[in-house]
């Protein structure tokens, strides 16, 4: 039986960083890391595989790499985890005893629970590049494409497909909103607006009842009749936490999640949780938040390495963020909207300003909206949602986390400096986040 100092199962995100960290900080130490398979692609760009912008080849996820950092890597699948010896077991296998052991197994798609997911052309999300490759062709040779659940990676889907392939598509949704309800109605409106002006049909308040074909799928009925015409069916309605070897090993668990603290350790002392197996708490008010992203995996990752030879660095929670792209134009969000605030009772301001991506507008500066959300009487920044034709999209929700994970308020924001140069921020007469704050102190 081989020893090493650190094991981390999963080479995701949360595993790849885990190692870097390790690595990193504490190089004489042995590192295993072991993932079940080898040849993945990076999961948020596989739309833009399948619409034909990227090659498989050029997306591939470098999960080769780890051994470049100095560690033993493996690529086996882990069976079981012994806690009490500090022990895992392999397929093959094989036995491995480890000081500290990290859990980054990562995410399973949440399945349909209808008749007919079993018939050929039915396709949840699946990394591999095998998979990724014959859903280019099955995408390809397809007339008509069912896409069931619209968050973001349905919207992604949708998006490029029918914008590059000019395929006839429709995205059913069970809930009233799309983009995983995080956004406030005007902006939901504007994405769905976008999606159907590139011929997609959106379909809210629709839940499958079956999938129908002989062999092969030929049509999604929905509750109530309706019979949608389809020869592949994408079905993305979230995942799940990958968390059987945890479950097994008898750890704490919470809804699925391995409940750690706030240094990411498990209810066993030496194994510690990072990434989409784990539970995590919102910054904003310390609920329970699923935290799916690759993102917060790969923050996951750096806090778990670091704390492998004991709690260096804390977990303060996380912001929900996001950033999607529909139509051309790219839409964020961070911390609580206007949606989540109302279900949680938030006595919360909304503030709008409309800005510009850049300046002046001779140089072809575009619109950029803001909407921040302040809650009443403290000022406290708690959300916020952008959207814009412009990649600053994705720094300035950035900083929002930022500002909201620090709890900063409208006071503070005011007295804030932005930088601002022509071709790549707004202008610096109309900064949008202190035009929101002034906005909610003069309300």
């Amino acid at each position: 039986m081989e020893h090493f100092d650190v094991i981390v199962v999963g080479g995701g995100p949360a595993g790849f960083n885990a190692v870097k960290a390790v690595r990193s900080l504490y190089p004489e130490k042995r590192v295993l890391v072991l993932n079940d398979r080898e040849d993945l692609q990076i999961p948020c760009s596989i739309p833009y595989v399948v619409a034909g912008l990227l090659k498989p080849e050029d997306n591939r996820y470098p999960v080769k790499k780890l051994a470049e950092l100095g560690a033993t890597l493996l690529f086996e699948r882990v069976v079981s985890v012994n806690p009490q010896e500090s022990r895992i077991f392999t397929e093959s296998g094989k036995l491995y005893s480890y000081d500290r052991l990290v859990l980054a197994t990562g995410w399973l798609p949440r399945r349909l629970p209808v008749e007919g997911t079993d018939l050929e052309g039915v396709y949840y999300i699946d990394n591999s590049t095998e998979a990724v490759i014959n859903l280019v062709k099955e995408v390809a040779s397809a007339k008509r494409i069912a896409i069931v659940g619209g968050g973001f990676i349905s919207i992604g889907f949708a998006d490029l497909i029918s914008r590059f392939l000019r395929k006839e598509i429709t995205v059913i949704e069970a809930s009233h909103r799309i983009g995983s309800g995080v956004f406030s109605g005007d902006f939901e409106s504007e994405m769905t607006s976008l999606l159907e002006s590139a011929g997609v049909r959106v379909l809210k308040g629709a839940k499958v009842t079956t999938l129908e074909g002989s062999g092969r799928v030929e049509a999604v009925l929905l509750e109530g009749g309706e019979r949608i015409e389809a020869d592949l069916v994408l079905i993305f309605i979230g995942f799940l936490p990958n968390s059987k070897l945890a479950v097994d090993a008898s750890l704490k668990v919470d809804r699925g999640f391995v409940v750690v603290d706030r240094f990411l350790r498990s209810s066993v002392d030496n194994i510690l949780a990072a990434g989409n197996v784990a539970l995590h708490y919102s910054a904003v008010d310390g609920a329970p938040w699923p935290g799916m992203v690759a993102s917060v995996s790969a923050r996951d990752g750096r806090i778990a390495g670091a704390n492998t030879a004991g709690p260096v660095v804390e977990d303060r929670g996380i912001v929900p963020a996001g950033v999607t792209e529909v139509g051309g134009r790219f839409f964020g969000f961070a911390g609580y909207t206007q949606e989540l605030l109302s279900g949680k009772g938030f006595d919360f301001k909304k503030c709008g300003v409309t800005s510009a991506d850049a300046y002046p507008k001779a140089i072809g500066a575009k619109p950029l909206k803001l909407d921040l959300y302040f809650l009443k009487g403290s000022g406290r920044l708690v959300g916020a949602e952008v959207e814009a034709s412009s990649r600053y999209v994705a720094p300035l929700v950035d900083l929002v986390a930022g500002l909201v994970e620090r709890g900063i308020t409208a006071y503070e924001l005011l007295s804030k400096v932005s930088v601002a140069f022509p071709p790549v921020t707004p202008p610096p007469l109309l900064q949008p986040l202190q035009e929101a704050a002034l906005a909610f102190l003069r309300s």
